[in-house]
């Protein structure tokens, strides 16, 4: 597991799946809208940086919703199709090549970051933990979305891994609360999420259910949601 292996991810993927994402699963979009739900409360407007933007659809969307994005991704490919999706919908986003573990950018005043189902990926999560946070301004909001500790012991974190090579981690709340806590970040709110619609009162009682599981980390498709404010 390298990190070479994961820009070679972007070349060996499925290409179309990169540029239909996330048109193809209800499910992350459907998670993106309460993550953009979150910044339109907390950070209204002005400027986001997407960390680990992949194929950059999570840049695009937050442009739409009219803030100043800069996308960021290890993977030449990924930034490639970022910014030829930009330019087909005429949106401005702007785009670097940079390992979020080593990141350093001119601009140190971000209103809001974004990690959006990408810490996983990152050996080192708590420095990229840090560089967010060197990187907003104080009073800035970090919005994330990242998979619970039992997303590593899942049949498709296994084979990911075992096809690509690439990194495939799991969080409890307590770890990101500490590395949030440790790069600075005082204030921190967790959320949650009820997933799909329900039908009925059997719908109920799941989505009663999964919320339960949700508060106790034990759902394997659950999200760790948190807000910090630097």
């Amino acid at each position: 597991m390298s990190k070479q292996d994961e820009k070679n991810y972007a070349v060996v993927a499925d290409q179309a799946h990169l540029y239909r994402r996330p048109f193809d699963c209800p499910r992350v979009l459907r998670e993106f809208g309460v993550a953009l739900e979150l910044f339109l409360k907390h950070t209204p407007s002005g400027s986001i940086l997407d960390l680990g933007c992949g194929p950059g659809w999570t840049s695009h969307l937050l442009a739409k919703a009219g803030y100043i994005v800069t996308g960021v991704d290890i993977a030449d490919r990924m930034i490639e199709i970022a910014r030829e999706r930009a330019a087909n919908e005429n949106l401005s986003v702007e785009f670097h090549v940079s390992d979020m573990e080593e990141l350093d950018l001119p601009k140190r005043d971000f209103d809001g970051v974004l990690f959006f189902d990408c810490l996983h990926h990152c050996p080192n999560y708590e420095e990229v933990v840090r560089r967010a946070y060197a990187h907003l301004k104080p009073g800035g909001c970090l919005i994330l979305f990242e998979t619970t500790w039992l997303h590593r012991y899942s049949p498709h974190a296994k084979q990911e891994s075992k096809t690509f090579g690439i990194t495939e981690l799991g969080f409890s709340r307590r770890q990101l609360r500490r590395a949030l806590r440790q790069a600075g970040f005082q204030h921190l709110k967790s959320y949650h999420d009820a997933g799909p619609p329900f039908r009925g009162p059997l719908g109920l009682l799941k989505a009663t259910i999964r919320l339960w599981c949700d508060w106790l980390v034990a759902f394997p498709q659950a999200k760790n949601i948190m807000v910090a404010v630097k």
